[in-house]
């Protein structure tokens, strides 16, 4: 039986996901409108859309991956790992928001809800049950 926590960050997490992606998608007009009219990215045609979508799809994979080794396997380095990704959404979502990146539209409430389901989720991978999970495997006790 899986602990609560872990359900609670399988739910969390996975809904994060679900929320990025539709705010990536809900963005995509407005991100390729930004790639056309920057001179660096604009001179690439279509190939800066497929960049921003390979660099979309590729991040939706690590997340999964991240969330399948934190969860599933009950790895204490992705368990980290996932805990540093947050820091860093957490950090950029509030600069962001103090130098006005991130507009207050559909796509950033999104963001910002995505970010914050991200943050809950992490919250629950250091659970009082949840860190029995994570605990480094001990052969003394398998003997007993």
């Amino acid at each position: 039986m899986r602990p609560v926590s872990i359900v609670r960050f399988d739910r969390l997490y996975l809904a994060s996901i679900v929320v990025g992606l539709i705010g990536n998608i809900i963005e995509w007009p407005v991100t390729i409108a930004r790639l056309t009219e920057n001179p660096d990215t604009a001179a690439l045609g279509s190939g800066a859309a497929v960049a921003a979508g390979g660099m979309i799809a590729t991040g939706v994979l690590i997340a999964l991956l991240l969330w399948f080794f934190a969860a599933k396997r009950a790895s204490n380095v992705a368990r980290w790992i996932v805990t540093v990704f947050t820091v860093f959404a957490v950090g950029s979502l509030f600069i962001g928001l103090a130098g006005n990146a991130v507009i207050v539209d559909a796509g950033g409430i999104l963001r910002i809800l995505a970010v914050a389901l991200q943050a809950a989720a992490t919250f629950f991978l250091f659970g009082p049950d949840a860190a029995a999970c994570f605990a480094p495997f001990d052969a003394a006790e398998e003997d007993a």
